[in-house]
Formats: C-alpha cells, structure tokens, sequence
C-alpha cells in the first residue's frame, strides 16, 4: 500500500510543534506575568482543531473552523493491514489560511530553506477507536479551501513533514510532482485540494525570482537576553506568505532571505514573564537598518493586528 506516513499524524492538536523549540515549558495560566516562554502564547493564539464523528460507509462532507469544506468517499479508509474500515470514525482537521494562521501554529512556508506564497495549508487525521485509518489506494481526499476574493492562480501541491533539523521552522514542505498523489485546481472563489494521503497538505508556490536583501532590524524597547524567548518574522503584505528571522546578537537581526517587497516585521517576545511584541513595515533594501520597538502587550489584541495586515 503506497502511503506517507506522517509523525503529525499521531497528534491530536498539532501541540508537539511548538516544543520543538528550547525553553518551551508552560506557565500556570496565561495572564501578565505568567509567561515563562512563547510555546503558551502559541498554544493561546494557534487555530483550534476540530473533530466530528462521520460513518466511513457513507462518506461524509463538512465544513472546518475556518470554512474549508471536506468530502470523504465513502468506504474510503483501511486500517494499518489493509482491511476495510466500517462503522463510525473520527476526523480531526485544521485550517491555516492567512499569516496569522501560520505564525501562531508555527506551521511556516517553507520548503528546503526556501520561502512559499501559500493559497492555504490544512491538516487531516482520521482514527478509529484511537488508532490511525489510512485513505485506500487511489482514493482522494477533497478539501475546498475559500481565497476570501484573493485571486492565487498557479498553486501546487505541497506536503508537509516535522523537520526537526531545522531552527527556522517545525514542518518542511515537499512539492509533489506526482500527479496520481493529488493536485491542486483554482476556481477563482476556491481552491480545491486533492490528496491520496491524510497529514499535511499545501497548496503553494515558490516565489518567482526573488531578489534577496541583506540588511539588520534592531529591536529596541526592552533587553533581550534569552534567543529562545524571541521570534521574529518577515511578513509579505501583498502575499500569504513569511519568512522566520532568527539569526540574533543581542538585539539585532541579520537576515539576507527576505526580498525587495512590502513587508511587515514583526517580533513577539516573552521577557520577565510578560509578552511583548512591535511590527513595523518596510520594503528591504541591502545594507539598511530597521528598528522594532516592542511594548508589553495582550497577545490577543496583538493577533487581531497581525490578522489586519
């Protein structure tokens, strides 16, 4: 049976990304002063899952928190020997649609050190009884993913693995060239995403000769002294689409992958149990200094912020 197993798969709400990173402990509760790291403010601020209980004889179709609509053929999954599944089944998905989105779940765009333009990443996990079903062999997933009016034509079929080599991002993205995999079709309102296998799937694109500046962003307002309690992101105004700056000294960024288009930063960080965070815009240019102040903060309100760009 020709399958990608996912390690995600075993998740139930993508949680384990975020421990990826060093000092990612959680405090007692998440109010001014309790923040001992930013894994709680990301589990706070990430896309919720959701879970429905469908008859897998049947098929099924329904919608995510985010509008995304699924459809299920019906007797579509096997168990791990190959067998037929009957009966009730779970399905878990999840919806990154927007930068928000991905900044919060730390499900980023990238694939291979390289930066995407994304239409909409999702997840899927079905299970019966707690252990993992998997869709037959030339079966398809469909997910009908809403362009909330943003025309993104040219996206292909991206899926995701846990890259734990990697400090820039907790999922890699691989680019499918098989067409009997799945693909990717635009209808202009929505983009219908067709995939064999459940897990991480992207509809995206590689950015088209990007033109990569190198230049620093100084962050100013607080003394950072803990790498692991910053973030900081390169976020594309007119795309859906943003890259991680993590190459610090001190409170200085150094970053030469990010390319000559509108862009916001945007730096979150936990300092002395409090969240703070700053954005400022700017179209980079090689050699030029930007400064991000950061502010203590709500990191609810900061996210509507982000939502607004």
């Amino acid at each position: 049976m020709k399958k990608i197993i996912f390690p995600l798969l075993v998740l139930l709400t993508l949680s384990v990304i975020s421990c990826k990173k060093n000092d990612k402990s959680s405090p007692a509760n998440n109010t001014p002063g309790s923040y001992t790291s930013l894994s709680s403010i990301y589990r706070q601020l990430a896309p919720k899952s959701k879970i429905v209980t469908v008859n897998a004889d049947d098929g099924s179709s329904f919608y995510g928190n985010s509008g995304t609509r699924y459809i299920f053929p019906a007797g579509a999954f096997v168990k791990g020997d190959g067998t037929n599944v009957t009966g009730n089944i779970q399905i878990e998905v999840n919806e990154f649609l927007n930068k928000s989105d991905m900044l919060f779940s730390e499900i980023l765009p990238v694939s291979n050190g390289l930066p995407l333009l994304s239409a909409g990443e999702i997840y899927v996990n079905a299970t019966q009884g707690g252990q993992k079903i998997y869709l037959k062999p030339w079966t398809y997933l469909q997910a009908n993913v809403p362009q909330f009016g943003v025309k993104r034509p040219g996206m292909n079929l991206f899926r995701g693995d846990v890259d734990t080599n990697s400090t820039n991002t907790s999922v890699n993205w691989r680019m499918l060239n098989d067409s009997s995999r799945g693909e990717v079709i635009y209808n202009g309102d929505t983009i219908n995403i067709f995939s064999d296998s459940t897990g991480l799937c992207n509809a995206d694109r590689f950015m088209t000769s990007p033109d990569y500046q190198a230049f620093t962003v100084t962050i100013t307002g607080v003394t950072l002294t803990s790498s692991s309690n910053i973030d900081a992101f390169a976020l594309y105004d007119n795309y859906d689409g943003l890259w991680p700056m993590r190459d610090y000294s001190g409170n200085v960024i150094s970053e030469g992958h990010v390319p000559n288009i509108p862009v916001h930063f945007v730096v979150i960080a936990v300092v002395n149990g409090n969240f703070y965070a700053g954005m400022v815009g700017a179209t980079p240019a090689t050699g030029s200094n930007y400064t991000v102040n950061l502010t203590q903060t709500d990191p609810t309100t900061f996210k509507k912020q982000v939502d607004a760009l």
